[in-house]
């Protein structure tokens, strides 16, 4: 079966293998699909599932929720960072997961990391023993996945400088937080519903399954503090950025009233016409000269009296 990535036995301590092969389903077995594949909507059809759950479990578009029809079957609909190298992790990854009459079929389009070292766990047999423990164990696995891609953000904001020039990194990591929480609180929503729910895998794992709703709920919490955080830096920066601009702007408005009076007479006296003082007097243009010194020295001394110079 090529849309098969994975199949494990449950009835059994602990989990076996077995061969990705078109058989019916079986209870306390896993099922770990491709769900690009068309030959799967043709085989969980085959196998009873009905239309409106697998057209649920196969939308190309979804948001994190929790679907309960019964206490015996449910559907949970994940998301998860995406840590392929290929590939941006704000750009997340979808894990179904549909719980019927005891058999746990998840899919996905982009590999999950989370799903795959709890593959490799069972390998070793040091994975789940039931099907309640590895629906838990890939909430766990896409949240701590989350937790990981947070620490570096952590590590990003204390490394900002809001005098780096390259300052459009604050922005780019406000989008890429945006991004994720765009699914996370949805995905909080959800895993509340799961763990308050009623459903008979979680009768002996309450506890478990509360704890993986503090998570989640800390995830959200933590996005929206660095979501904050980013805000000030950002409002630190526009303001660094405002100063610098009025000061520019003073500087230049300073130069230019220390020389409109100069500049007004130099203008004033290069008209060339006749009447003009001076025009007969060979030492005319010195005493203009100082003249203009003097002006200039005068507007010093105003400026600095006026105290112009520490308003910068």
């Amino acid at each position: 079966m090529g849309f098969m990535i994975d199949h494990w036995d449950f009835s059994v301590f602990p989990a076996q293998q077995q061969p990705l092969e078109s058989e019916p389903l079986q209870t306390n077995h896993w099922y770990h699909c491709e769900r690009m594949s068309p030959e799967l909507r043709t085989w969980l059809l085959d196998n009873g599932i009905p239309e409106s759950t697998v057209d649920q479990l196969l939308a190309d578009e979804t948001r994190p929720s929790f679907h309960q029809y019964d206490a015996d079957n449910f559907m949970l609909i994940l998301r998860g960072i995406n840590m392929n190298s290929n590939d941006t992790p704000d750009n997340m990854l979808s894990v179904r997961i549909l719980y019927y009459q005891g058999i746990l079929i998840s899919t996905r389009k982009i590999p999950s990391r989370s799903i795959l070292e709890i593959r490799q766990a069972l390998e070793k047999k040091s994975g789940p023993g039931d099907l309640a423990e590895l629906l838990l164990q890939i909430i766990d696995g896409l949240s701590s996945k989350i937790d990981l891609y947070l620490e570096g953000i952590d590590n990003a904001i204390n490394a900002f400088d809001i005098n780096d020039s390259e300052t459009h990194k604050a922005i780019d990591t406000q989008k890429a937080l945006l991004r994720i929480k765009r699914f996370i609180r949805p995905q909080l929503y959800a895993i509340r519903d799961f763990s308050e729910s009623e459903i008979s895998p979680l009768i002996q794992h309450e506890h478990h399954a509360h704890y993986a709703l503090n998570n989640i709920t800390r995830i959200n919490e933590t996005i929206d503090f660095y979501l904050g955080e980013l805000d000030l830096i950002r409002d630190e920066i526009r303001h660094l950025r405002d100063e610098q601009v009025n000061q520019n702007s003073y500087l230049f408005t300073v130069v230019a009233a220390i020389f409109l009076p100069t500049s007004f007479l130099t203008g004033l006296l290069g008209i060339n016409i006749g009447g003009m003082p001076g025009m007969e007097d060979g030492n005319a243009f010195w005493w203009f000269c100082a003249a203009l010194v003097v002006i200039f020295g005068a507007e010093i001394w105003l400026l600095r009296y006026l105290k112009f110079f520490n308003k910068g």
